[in-house]
């Protein structure tokens, strides 16, 4: 038997009122979400409600009435579901993740590990959320129900995009815009990979990031390193993986960017700062990824099971690991999966 599992797929209709958008979610896989945001409401302290507000005012209250309608539905507070989708900036250390985008025969192939705790209550809670507008895909986001944030997501523009965690050295900037829902402003906003990296590359962020972000042709291909004010851009070589797992490997830290990079146009230059070099970063999860997707490549193999089969190889998964994702933007396809150790 396969060690994964498929995840529940819903359709929201962007055209139905904010109220009536939830209504086909089962109302058990609801039950999961409550739980896994009781679970990380458990690990704040009860003034972390208080950001909801600050989150309105970064965010010019763009995610605010969503929140709320999702709140109202599930029947819980609006400020915690806000809170529960910047845990990224508030928790770096306690996620992992691992991505591999290989060049395909129809564009770019995603594969992606999501290393993130509570694994076994985010594993219960996960399905695909996708996005329809007049019967037209407009972005997919694989989540749970609450997920306004986006971790893995796919655009009905052409491209994709991937978020592994990782820490910087550089302090988080308080006026730097949260790395989850930024990504949902890019996933909605961007009208194209281009404007994807663009838009990631120069927005001062929070905390740091690792952004994969793919399009439908093979050398749409790129890991965008972020500080909170840096970026510097690894592209895929031709015929070979792309891989991020959760160290920087272009930036040279502190304060430097790699040679491609397109600093934000907020960043203050440090006064100190040295000439960027490659850095190898030692990381076994990266190295075996490595290994196991460039066989699948010459063997012609990438395949969802095939590289299902790489995801949970023992170097590459973790305790912590809670889904599997592939996706394809060329053929707007995105699949979800979780590991069912984690199922009970």
């Amino acid at each position: 038997m396969a060690t994964w599992q498929s995840c529940p797929s819903y359709t929201i209709d962007l055209d139905l009122p904010l109220e009536r958008r939830f209504e086909k979610i089962d109302r058990d896989i609801i039950a999961k979400a409550m739980d896994l945001l009781e679970a990380i409401r458990k690990e704040m302290p009860p003034s972390a409600a208080r950001l909801a507000r600050l989150l309105n005012l970064r965010t010019w209250w763009r995610f605010s009435p969503e929140a709320k309608a999702i709140a109202r539905y599930a029947g819980l507070d609006w400020r915690w579901l806000m809170v529960a989708n910047v845990s990224y900036d508030l928790a770096v250390a306690y996620l992992g993740c691992s991505t591999a985008a290989l060049p395909g025969a129809d564009g770019p192939v995603v594969a992606r590990n999501l290393d993130w705790w509570p694994e076994a209550k985010l594993a219960a809670a996960s399905c695909l959320l996708r996005c329809v507008r007049e019967g037209k895909l407009q972005y997919a986001i694989a989540g749970w129900p609450g997920s306004i944030g986006v971790v893995t997501g796919l655009s009905g523009r052409g491209f994709g995009l991937v978020l592994n965690a990782v820490s910087s050295n550089e302090p988080a900037a308080k006026t730097g815009y949260p790395v989850l829902l930024f990504l949902r402003k890019v996933l909605q906003d961007a009208g194209d990979f281009d404007q994807a990296v663009r838009m990631i590359s120069r927005q001062r962020l929070c905390v740091g990031a690792l952004i994969t972000v793919v399009g439908t042709e093979n050398p749409q291909r790129v890991v965008i390193e972020r500080t909170p004010t840096r970026a510097a851009l690894r592209w895929g070589q031709a015929g070979l993986p792309l891989l991020a797992t959760n160290h920087y490997r272009a930036i040279q830290q502190p304060g430097a960017t790699g040679p491609n990079a397109e600093p934000s146009p907020n960043a203050e230059p440090s006064p100190d700062e040295k000439m960027p070099v490659k850095v190898e970063v030692p990381c076994g999860r990266y190295e075996a990824l490595g290994r196991l997707t460039a066989d699948l490549l010459a063997a012609g193999r990438i395949d969802t099971p095939a590289l299902l089969y790489a995801l949970t190889d023992e170097q590459v998964m973790q305790s912590i690991t809670a889904q599997h994702v592939v996706m394809q933007p060329s053929r707007e396809r995105i699949e979800m999966f979780v590991p069912r150790r984690l199922l009970g």
